[in-house]
Order: C-alpha cells, then structure tokens, then sequence
C-alpha cells in the first residue's frame, strides 16, 4: 500500500478570534505557518487560514484560550460544524452553528454562554475549523 506524500502548504495567519464574546476579526497577517494539509484531510487547492483563539466559550469542545485554530476558507457549513461566524458584517466568532428554518444559533461550548440567535441573513460563514494547534 503507497503511503501518502505530505502536502505541506504555508497558510496566513491572521490576529485571533473570539471564543467568547464576539469581536472584530483582526484581517492583519501576522505571519504564515506550514502545515501538512493531508493530515487535516484537505487536498493543497483547500483554501486555509489560522486564527489565534482568545477566549473560553469553546473549551467544551476541546478549544483552548491560545490555542491556533486551522480554519478552511468556505462560506457553507454543515448543521452542528465549528465555523468563523461573522454577525452583522462587523464581529467574527467561533462557534457551532445551528440552522432551524431561516433561522441560525451560534452555540457556544461552555455553559457560562448563552447561545444567541439570528436571522440567516444576520450570519456570513467565512470558514469552517478543520484543525487546532495547541502549544504547551
């Protein structure tokens, strides 16, 4: 059986992310990272970008203040996903978002959250998480 070859690919990374209450996204590149994208299961023309996570909405999920979140450049995502949430064309959050009809929750991972609630129009999906980088 062929092993596989790495695909290793040097994705930005922009500023952070809120994982708690939502904040302006930080577009400034702050440098790039190499990654082997194979191993996030994404094929080399996946567009991807990294984002430092800045809050604890998320540890439930196993998403850490600090930790570097992988994300895939899409504006689509699946029922339940991790996504990059931007609401209202002026905050980004991470976030499982939820559709119900015309409806969309962005659910936090820790109870200290309130899930909040919007019209589909109110949410633009930027990116999906595919990957997390932890430092210790």
């Amino acid at each position: 059986e062929e092993m596989e070859r790495e695909e290793i690919v040097d994705i930005p990374v922009y500023g952070s992310i809120a994982a708690g209450m939502a904040q302006d996204v930080d577009t400034e590149k702050e440098g790039c990272l190499s990654i082997d994208i194979r191993s996030l299961g994404l094929r080399g023309n996946a567009r991807t970008f990294a984002l430092k996570v800045r809050g604890d909405s998320m540890i439930d999920a196993g998403i850490f203040d600090g930790d570097t979140a992988i994300i895939q450049n899409t504006s689509t995502a699946e029922n339940g996903e991790i996504v990059v949430a931007l609401v209202e064309g002026l905050e980004a959050t991470l976030k499982r978002l939820r559709r119900k009809g015309d409806m969309i929750a962005l659910e936090a991972a820790n109870p200290a959250y309130e899930t909040r609630i919007f019209r589909s129009e109110q949410i633009r999906v930027q990116g999906r998480l595919v990957g997390l980088i932890r430092k210790y």
